[in-house]
């Protein structure tokens, strides 16, 4: 998947979990009452995996990868390791 792509389904997808979370918080979920007040915890959890995976979108690599190309490259000796 081409980045710029993948950064565009992010953003879309950032923009429905945010829109999810804001209609949990000020919509109609305030007159759910019983075992539907379940379902806006439920409702509240997905909105929060959603913006969640959106930033794994937009942000493919993890930190693992770089440290190993890190550690292969030679030390960088600076002022301080002289002392």
């Amino acid at each position: 998947m081409s980045m710029i792509l993948r950064r565009a389904a992010a953003v879309i997808i950032l923009l429905a979990g945010i829109t999810l979370g804001f209609w949990v918080v000020f919509g109609s979920p305030h007159d759910w009452s019983g075992g539907m007040r379940l379902l806006k915890l439920a409702l509240g959890l997905t909105s929060v995996c959603v913006i969640t995976a959106s930033t794994w979108l937009m942000f493919p690599g993890s930190p693992d990868e770089s440290d190993e190309a890190d550690a292969s490259a030679a030390p960088v000796v600076g002022p301080l390791n002289a002392l």
